[in-house]
């Protein structure tokens, strides 16, 4: 049986973690967490001691829902388009914890961490269906920084108000068309001589 002290700890974890997906770590505030999960701010201090340790939890919680997101997925999933989008449409906090963590990438232990998830994620099972999908050869180098690309590009404009598996699909479909249409045309060609 879970203590009492435990499991306010991990409903402010929970809660917190749901805190920074939504509106970023630079607005998480003790106040509105403790009073969320009908506790107080001498409880928080006491379990996390200050905003540091609670982020460095928070950010714990993600690589393991990353790890959890990656299983489900490597099983789960046969193909890019739509698998891959109505996967991800499960995971709407995570996903948005991941944009949090992407738009914050001038602060270490984000760009860390973003950099570590999208990592395990592609060698999971992202990066094959990717390959697959396209074309490509699925171990290839290039392959990989093509993926990076699309992907942060694609992250730079998802809209976390509209994570629908069609939206967040189409989004991918443009960046990519735009990338091959651009690997096809003339001007390519001459930036790679």
């Amino acid at each position: 049986m879970m203590s009492v002290s435990h499991g306010i700890r991990q409903k402010c974890i929970e809660k917190g973690y749901e805190h920074f997906a939504l509106y970023g770590p630079e607005n998480l505030s003790i106040n509105k967490i403790s009073k969320e999960i009908g506790s107080s701010r001498a409880s928080f201090y006491h379990h996390f001691g200050d905003i540091e340790v609670f982020i460095e939890k928070l950010l714990d919680m993600h690589w393991r829902m990353s790890q959890q997101f990656c299983s489900f997925g490597a099983r789960e999933c046969e193909n890019y388009f739509p698998d891959l989008y109505l996967l991800l449409e499960q995971y709407p906090i995570p996903l948005k914890f991941s944009k949090q963590l992407f738009l914050n990438r001038n602060i270490p232990a984000f760009n860390y961490l973003f950099m570590k998830t999208y990592n395990a994620s592609a060698s999971a099972f992202i990066l094959k269906l990717f390959a697959k999908q396209f074309g490509l050869h699925q171990n290839d180098e290039d392959t990989y920084n093509l993926w990076l690309t699309v992907g942060e590009s694609w992250y730079s404009r998802l809209d976390i108000n509209n994570l629908s598996a069609k939206k967040m699909q189409k989004l991918a479909e443009e960046i990519m068309n735009s990338v091959l249409k651009f690997i096809s045309s003339g001007l390519y060609s001459k930036m790679q001589k």
